[in-house]
């Protein structure tokens, strides 16, 4: 069994995490495990901490052990990955912590690994909808019923971003789609950037010094569903096996312009 097909065997186990996301978020309790005054990355809460370790549990008695692991969270089980090895096995226990800990909806378990070039597997879990998306060697589906929520009829031609600098990074591409009626705006809704990018709510995503934990996702999804897609890095093209530390955990220089099916 390769390493694609034993994370294929795994999917009960990664469903069954974040269901213990879902049923522990109505008494969580929160903390800042960062400063730097952004929310989305600032909150870490117990849930974190237990969904990760009970993912590494059951990753760590595969050879996934094999694999150079990228886990949000510091839990014990971190130690028993290969920090040196060829594939790169990231794991976010709840990603969109923030809305999470609102008792928002809008939240998912993220698993996926790549080779340092290309992503061979990403699972997205959202718990809450009962949604689940997956892309396997750069093959989408998606399983559950696709959820009802509401976007400006202008966000369609609204190119949405957590952070970063699009008009000075990409002045270029920025100039080009503002003549085509698209601008830039950052994230100011509860539903994240993935789910307004599957359901064609919004025009693309931006990211820039993408994190290493799920900052892909995006990228993948749209690669995956022949969307365009725009990246760049600082020898020229994004490169996956250059990982970069900062205060608020691993990144890959660079930027990803990812849009919707809107524009194929």
């Amino acid at each position: 069994m390769n390493l694609v097909e034993t994370l294929q065997s795994l999917e009960p186990f990664f469903i069954e995490a974040g269901n213990l996301a879902y049923k522990m978020q109505e008494n969580i309790n929160q903390h800042n495990k960062y400063s730097t005054g952004n929310s989305a990355v600032d909150i870490v809460t117990e849930a974190d901490l237990a969904v990760q370790e009970f993912l590494l549990q059951e990753l760590a008695k595969t050879d996934l052990t094999s694999c150079r692991l990228m886990a949000e969270e510091d839990t014990p089980s971190v130690k028993k990955f290969n920090n040196k090895g060829k594939y790169y096995l990231a794991v976010d226990p709840i990603d969109g912590t923030a809305v999470y800990a609102k008792g928002g909806k809008y939240f998912s378990t993220i698993i996926s690994l790549h080779d340092g070039k290309n992503t061979l597997y990403t699972f997205i879990y959202f718990p809450a909808l009962n949604w689940t998306h997956k892309i396997v060697k750069n093959k989408y589906s998606v399983f559950g019923k696709t959820p009802d929520f509401f976007l400006s009829p202008e966000a369609k031609n609204i190119i949405i971003y957590w952070n970063g600098n699009p008009e000075k990074n990409i002045p270029d591409l920025f100039n080009k789609l503002k003549k085509e009626g698209i601008s830039f705006q950052k994230i100011e809704n509860e539903f994240g950037s993935i789910s307004p990018l599957v359901c064609n709510k919004v025009a693309g995503v931006y990211k820039e010094n993408i994190n290493v934990y799920d900052g892909l996702v995006e990228f993948d999804i749209s690669l995956a569903k022949g969307s365009k897609v725009y990246s760049g890095g600082p020898s020229g093209k994004l490169d996956l096996s250059n990982i970069k530390e900062r205060e608020y955990g691993l990144y890959y220089p660079g930027y990803y312009l990812a849009l919707s099916e809107l524009f194929k």
